[in-house]
């Protein structure tokens, strides 16, 4: 039922998908020309090494760097030790936001309580929503911006059936409602010519289940 749902929102994304491979004309730049995108991880730990949680905030472009930061600071904290993940970022490389999503997940079935946080003033768009919803709880603070759209090949550059097949299916195995998903393609959210945001606020009145709970600003 899941794979039909794809394809359905897939069809509705991609009126031309007969014709051709690949939504975006202009490729944007190759992986490998990543010059002056940039992001950062900085790791905390609350309470000291006797208790309380690892805090990391990761800021930026999410590059195969930050990726393998990222993981090493999950495989590095402490047993049993909760994390939470704070995230103010653009997006990045598609391939390293899988294998992000993928330590997550893989923490979270071991035992580990990872959850997430966007703040108000903060954005959480493209790659980073996946990494967001990886979390257990999704947290947000109304004014927090997130987008979604279609994701551009590591590779190549250029948005394909193929990345946004994927992009689809991560959202929806991390629990985006299929009604919002919908509703996004209906709108050209993954086509290609549409960044699609809503604040925290306006997620949570529309039942997309992105965001699980609001927070008050401090």
């Amino acid at each position: 039922m899941r794979a039909l749902l794809t394809v359905l929102l897939l069809m509705l994304a991609l009126p031309c998908a007969a014709e051709t491979a690949s939504i975006a004309p202009v490729p944007a730049p190759p992986a490998g020309d990543d010059a002056g995108l940039t992001g950062s991880l900085a790791v905390t730990m609350e309470g000291g090494w006797e208790g309380g949680r690892v805090r990391m905030a990761l800021t930026g472009v999410i590059t195969q760097e930050v990726a393998v930061a990222f993981i090493a600071a999950l495989d590095a904290a402490p047993t049993g030790r909760a994390v939470l993940v704070e995230l103010d970022s653009p997006g990045g490389f598609v391939k390293a936001g899988y294998a992000m999503i993928d330590a997550v997940l893989r923490h979270r079935a071991d035992g580990r309580r990872v959850d997430t946080l966007v703040h108000a003033g903060a954005s959480c768009e493209s790659m980073c929503v996946g990494v967001f919803m990886a979390g257990a709880t999704r947290a947000a603070e109304p004014g927090a911006w997130f987008m979604v759209h279609a994701p551009r090949d590591d590779r190549t550059g250029t948005m394909t059936l193929r990345t946004t097949q994927g992009m689809i299916n991560r959202l929806l195995g991390l629990g985006a409602s299929a009604a919002w998903m919908r509703a996004v393609v209906e709108q050209g959210g993954f086509s290609g010519r549409v960044d699609y945001g809503l604040r925290a606020d306006a997620l949570v009145a529309v039942q997309a289940n992105v965001v699980t709970t609001l927070v008050a600003a401090p």
